[in-house]
């Protein structure tokens, strides 16, 4: 910015600018950041009549403990964020869940407060960052932080992040995070460790939100370098209490969890860049990809999962020119930071929050999604509106003793270009909130740009079965029914191996359009292509059930609860069938039993041990696998279920053995490896556990190759 007329002494300040002495700083106009939270509160306020979509199911409709109101906070506090989706990604973000079942203790699962509480968040958000930015940009005229925080609360690329209801958590990190950096400086003015001690206990509040919280923690000493003319290492040792508080989170999560960095699931559809050599060069694509929409936000989506945005190599353009980009950016962010100008403290905050988006792909594969720009497009409108200063050639900083209505006549070129982008962003992001407003509208609207994606298909068409299935009209429900059966057959045409969609063709076969042989078959489809899906095994349950064959009930259900033990509907057809004495275990459709054969060979006894275990006597299906595994040391599916035995006999140690037998012989036995990972569950071996359940997922999308 241009230097300063004023007639006190200059020198560089910390935000890059030319500041002058005491006398010419900018007081902090809070009632400029009300403004600033109004804007925001009313550009999303018609939000606040639509309901729960996407996400929000099961972060609070389906989460027992958000159900469970105050009594299931304290739960809370122990159980990863997708605890009842049978996830373990280690996403520890107890708060936004608390804040659920807090809101559900006095409003019943009332959506519309939640989505007036993430107005709210997000409207005092505004306010907080307004005043943050004025206190670093102190010698800047105010309308310069002032316009950074509108273009930043009118952007839609926030649309996902204060529309949908989970977004909470990234609303309470960033809460959060703004108020340990006023907080901060604060204390860096005053020496008073009150204040220290309050910013503290916001940055663990932040990281109890979201992880991205810690990328909040990095920021700090980048605001205190660009506040102060403290050195580099000044600034990194006055964070030390901040390091040691995120240490501390760490051992926490590590206590609750069992694990920093949970299980990454072998699910093309969320983590579509894992094979092939293609994370990296795919990391600098989805970078250009991400200027382009913080530029441009259109048109935006909720889903960028498979094959939305195909996995590139280093000989595509878009990666070549991401790469420049990010290497350019880099070294200009470097350059600039060192010399503490505007350029340098934009850059830096877009490139730290940015960390953890391109994280998640180069190191595990997965998606973009609109909500990794929520804190990095800070850093792109500070940028924004001081390149607009430059390109105009604004009087932003040398106007200190003009009033408003003398600096708004100066720059009026500059004020009408932010306005214009102002408007232009509020438009869309008003216009993109009705999209949110059920899982119909969104599923409707973002089809039109999601037609190669699997995922996109499948919740259209997920809308479309449950729909049908409660459809009173018949010629109503035939059309929705072939509205979804359609998006499904795309869904598998985009993604033939795709699990979930087979689970859908099944419920549509075995609730709207009856065809039990149809539903049986694509069941066990979805099993072959995903088995740890519970609901596939469910389902077949309730079909083998209503056919009589409760054996085979049985069977189904228990897989049902095996895979997903928070899956309450199986247990209690589980349960309900072990009170007629019915409790089965190995799959009773492929056991036969044959008495009169004089062959008593190895499949002979298999088959016996399948018929006695199929009837629940453990004890001599054992002795007939045993005696099967003598007469053919190979035989694969006899060490299976002898091993499956053993666990229904509570003889986890001989479980274990012929487990690993298997393995010895087969290292990538799925049956061997989820068997292993379950005897150590059931043992309390929570770390073996997992590890047994990652090499079962990395076994599971080798097998679908």
């Amino acid at each position: 910015m241009s230097q300063a007329k004023a007639k006190n002494t200059k020198h560089v300040n910390s935000a890059g600018v030319s500041k002058v002495t005491k006398a010419a700083e900018y007081p902090i106009r809070h009632a400029w950041g009300i403004v600033i939270a109004l804007i925001a509160f009313f550009l999303y306020a018609n939000t606040i009549g639509h309901e729960y979509a996407l996400d929000d199911s099961g972060a609070i409709t389906e989460n027992r403990y958000v159900q469970d109101g105050f009594g299931g906070i304290v739960n809370l506090m122990k159980v990863e964020f997708w605890h009842f989706s049978n996830m373990h990604l280690g996403y520890y973000r107890p708060l936004a869940l608390i804040t659920f079942a807090v809101e559900h203790q006095f409003f019943q699962g009332n959506p519309h407060i939640s989505h007036l509480i993430n107005c709210l968040i997000f409207a005092f958000s505004g306010y907080l960052l307004f005043i943050v930015l004025s206190k670093v940009f102190k010698s800047v005229h105010s309308f310069f932080p002032f316009f950074v925080a509108l273009l930043f609360v009118a952007h839609p690329i926030h649309t996902e992040i204060v529309a949908n209801i989970k977004g909470r958590d990234e609303l309470l990190s960033f809460f959060n995070v703004t108020l340990m950096l006023w907080f901060a400086l604060k204390f860096i003015d005053t020496k008073k460790i009150l204040y220290l001690i309050v910013s503290l206990i916001f940055a663990y509040l932040g990281m109890l939100s979201k992880e991205t919280a810690l990328t909040g923690v990095l920021l700090l000493p980048v605001f205190i370098y660009y506040y102060k003319d403290y050195s580099v290492l000044e600034c990194i040792k006055k964070c030390i209490p901040f390091f040691i508080v995120v240490a501390l989170f760490f051992i926490q999560k590590k206590l609750i969890l069992g694990t920093l960095s949970g299980i990454i699931p072998s699910d093309i559809v969320n983590y579509p860049y894992v094979k092939g050599n293609v994370k990296l060069p795919t990391t600098f694509m989805l970078f250009a990809f991400s200027l382009r929409l913080l530029f441009v936000p259109h048109p935006l989506r909720y889903d960028y999962s498979y094959n939305q945005i195909p996995a590139v190599h280093w000989g595509n353009v878009w990666a070549l020119l991401g790469i420049l980009l990010f290497a350019a950016g880099a070294y200009f962010a470097v350059k600039h930071a060192l010399k503490r100008t505007t350029w340098g403290f934009a850059l830096s905050i877009f490139y730290i929050t940015l960390i953890p988006a391109l994280a998640f792909t180069v190191l595990r594969g997965g998606i973009f999604a609109e909500r990794f720009l929520f804190f990095p497009s800070l850093g792109f409108c500070i940028a924004l509106v001081y390149g607009f200063s430059l390109l105009m050639k604004a009087q932003v900083s040398s106007s200190a003793f003009l009033s408003v209505k003398e600096w708004l006549k100066a720059n009026n070129k500059y004020v009408g270009a932010l306005t214009l982008v102002f408007v232009l962003y509020s438009v869309k992001t008003v216009s993109r909130n009705m999209a949110w407003k059920d899982n119909l509208t969104l599923f409707t609207e973002d089809i039109k740009t999601g037609k190669n994606s699997a995922q996109n298909q499948h919740h259209y068409a997920n809308q479309y079965i449950y729909m049908a299935s409660v459809e009173k009209d018949s010629a109503k429900k035939m059309e929705y029914a072939n509205n979804g059966i359609k998006a499904l057959r795309q869904s598998l045409k985009v993604h033939p191996k795709f699990g979930e969609s087979y689970y859908l063709l099944g419920l549509a076969y075995q609730v709207i359009t009856p065809n039990t042989d149809s539903a049986i078959y694509y069941y066990n489809r979805a099993i072959q292509t995903a088995p740890g899906y519970a609901d596939s095994y469910y389902h077949l349950g309730i079909l083998y059930q209503g056919l009589g064959k409760n054996n085979a009930a049985s069977y189904y259900y228990n897989e049902a609860v095996k895979y997903n033990p928070q899956y309450e509907e199986p247990k209690k057809a589980s349960d309900a069938l072990k009170k007629m004495g019915i409790d089965v275990y190995i799959n009773p459709l492929t056991s036969t039993v044959d008495s009169t054969s004089g062959t008593k060979d190895a499949v002979f006894y298999y088959n016996l041990g399948n018929y006695y275990a199929s009837q629940a006597n453990y004890g001599v299906a054992a002795s007939n696998f045993e005696k099967a595994i003598t007469m053919d040391k190979n035989y694969e599916s006899a060490y299976i279920n002898l091993a499956n035995c053993y666990g229904m006999l509570k003889q986890y140690d001989k479980a274990l053995a012929v487990c690993n037998q298997i393995l010895a012989k087969n290292p990538k036995n799925l049956f061997a490896l989820k068997n292993i990972a379950v005897v150590y569950n059931v043992t309390g071996n929570t770390e073996k556990a997992n590890e047994y359940m990652e090499k079962l997922r990395e076994a599971e999308a080798e097998s679908r190759k």
